[in-house]
Order: structure tokens, then C-alpha cells, then sequence
């Protein structure tokens, strides 16, 4: 599951490093940027907060799943008996035993 949060987080990163870049920049100014640049920080926010929170769903609800036990069904019919095995022989050099 690590390796899939890793994966994301470095997809993120890769695909939208401007983005990134510009909003730390923006926070970092006093001077305010154009509108244009704003906009689609904002958005990259919005969408960055929409699929986190999906993710940690996922992740929340497979946790969920995994450790909760379901629950205990019915009991079936009981089947037909099986075969009788054959007798134990226990062979060594000296004797055979029968248990």
C-alpha cells in the first residue's frame, strides 16, 4: 500500500511541478500574481484535495475489510460419509505390526 502512496504522491509531483512551484511561490511573495495564475492554483488545490480524500478512503476502507471478520453463516447439510481407509502396517526390517 506504500508503494501505491509513493507512486501517487511522485505522479503528482511529476505532472504538475509548475503548479507546485507557482503556489509556494505566490505564498512566499508579498506581491500578488495575475488572476490567470490564481485560478489554476486554486484548481490544482481543488483537485488535489478532492483525490486525497479519495484515496484515504480507499485506503480506510480497505482496512476496514481486511481486519473486520464478516458474518458466520448457516450451517450446511452434512455430506455423505467418505470411503474406509486401509489397515495401518507399520513395516520395519525385523517384523510388520498392525496397529
Amino acid at each position: 500500500m506504500y508503494v501505491i502512496f509513493a507512486s501517487v504522491i511522485i505522479i503528482i509531483f511529476i505532472f504538475f511541478w509548475q503548479s507546485i512551484y507557482n503556489i509556494f511561490t505566490i505564498a512566499m511573495s508579498k506581491t500578488t500574481k495575475t488572476t490567470n495564475s490564481l485560478i489554476g492554483n486554486l484548481w490544482f488545490i481543488c483537485l488535489f484535495i478532492i483525490n486525497l480524500t479519495i484515496v484515504v478512503f480507499i485506503y480506510l476502507f480497505y482496512n476496514y475489510k481486511s481486519t473486520t471478520k464478516g458474518e458466520i453463516g448457516l450451517d450446511g447439510e452434512k455430506g455423505f460419509d467418505g470411503k474406509s481407509g486401509e489397515i495401518c502396517f507399520i513395516k520395519s526390517e525385523n517384523c510388520n505390526t498392525q496397529y
